[in-house]
């Protein structure tokens, strides 16, 4: 059960007033009077209101963080590759900077700098629409009921399943986010280091003598302070060993978020689908006067 098919059974929650012909007018008025326009004001129970009015828009900017989401998964395996590769699928090189990239100006290549924009283009839009969600849900209406029971019980199920399924579009946020931002510290982090590293071979006086370590020196998947020296090295556990790769974890991690997101969604649709159908009977016209 799609969540989209959700969404459209609520936005066709509309109700149209019914309008009289000339012949729906009381058999008082003359034959050849114009009668007044009629207005009807038709009350819909708040359940409907609510699915139309706030529902409705809040699964909408959700399957639009679905579709962005998504897009997320290859641009890591992108980034992947150029790292193994250099930015070259053809050839193996374990050099990061191997693919056109200027090596004094960051510790990525041209390849991983451009799959770390694709990323960083899906933030923005994916957090604004999971702001607007929580700004919804967290509406009076929603969140302290409308004053009918029976519609605040379904209202309020239906405000939780999605603050669920939020909850997991938030977490793909965070691993998207917090890997971009890692790496845009680390590339600013060592940038210049093959340069200071040019400069300090220029001076042949000192050749025979040990070089210095540079301080700047590290390993770009840690920005910030030099990791702790003792640190265990996830590659040497046991299990771990062979074809890992921290890239290849959040990678993992980030098909679980949508996976997890797809379930927690479909069980929304259900709640969804169950409500608009109390909704969905056309609004009876007013009794003609006799």
């Amino acid at each position: 059960m799609s969540l989209r098919l959700a969404w459209m059974a609520t936005v066709v929650i509309v109700s149209i007033a019914p309008t009289l012909s000339t012949s729906a007018v009381g058999a008082s008025t003359s034959a050849t009077a114009t009668p007044p326009p009629q207005i009807y004001h038709i009350v819909t129970r708040p359940l409907c209101s609510e699915l139309h009015e706030r529902i409705a828009p809040a699964i909408g900017m959700m399957l639009q963080n679905d579709t962005t989401i998504k897009k997320s998964p290859e641009l890591f395996k992108k980034y992947n590759d150029a790292a193994l590769y250099g930015g070259d699928p053809g050839g193996y090189s374990p050099n990061p900077n191997v693919g056109g990239g200027d090596p004094g100006s960051s510790t990525s290549n041209m390849s991983q700098n451009m799959a770390l924009l694709g990323m960083e283009n899906l933030i923005r839009p994916i957090a604004n629409n999971i702001i607007a969600i929580q700004t919804i849900l967290d509406s009076p209406q929603l969140a302290h009921g409308t004053g009918v029971p029976d519609d605040d019980k379904k209202l309020q199920e239906i405000r939780e399943k999605l603050l669920k399924a939020l909850a997991t579009q938030n977490a793909s946020l965070d691993i998207i986010s917090g890997f971009v931002d890692t790496q845009q510290m680390a590339d600013l982090q060592h940038a210049g280091e093959a340069y200071i590293s040019a400069i300090g071979q220029a001076d042949t006086r000192h050749a025979n003598s040990t070089p210095t370590p540079n301080p700047l020196t590290g390993n770009p998947n840690y920005a910030g302070i030099p990791p702790n020296p003792y640190t265990i090295d996830p590659a040497t556990i046991p299990g771990l060993t062979v074809g890992y790769n921290p890239i290849t974890r959040l990678l993992d991690a980030l098909t679980w978020t949508i996976d997890q997101t797809q379930t927690r969604e479909n069980d929304v649709a259900k709640s969804v689908l169950s409500s608009a159908a109390l909704c969905g009977s056309k609004p009876t016209a007013p009794p003609k006067d006799r």
